[in-house]
């Protein structure tokens, strides 16, 4: 199994609506957020590293995330 740590960066105003659309992604699981920048991390936890990038690409093109940057990644951390 692979797992990454994503940092994202909610669209002014949208930190709640951005986690829930970010919760409802199977693999994707949100961690900590800091609303005064509306900043949230997430985990994302997925057989290969090329799911790991779909679901990184998934979280990206949500209607209330402005960006995203991976933190960390581990492959294959069985």
């Amino acid at each position: 199994m692979n797992y990454s740590a994503i940092l994202v960066i909610a669209r002014p105003g949208r930190l709640e609506a951005a986690v829930e659309a970010a919760r409802r992604i199977n693999g994707v699981e949100p961690h900590q957020t800091d609303p005064a920048t509306d900043r949230f991390i997430c985990t994302i936890e997925a057989a290969t590293t090329d799911d790991e990038v779909r679901l990184f690409r998934t979280v990206s093109e949500l209607a209330d995330v402005f960006d995203v940057s991976l933190i960390e990644h581990r492959p294959d951390a069985s």
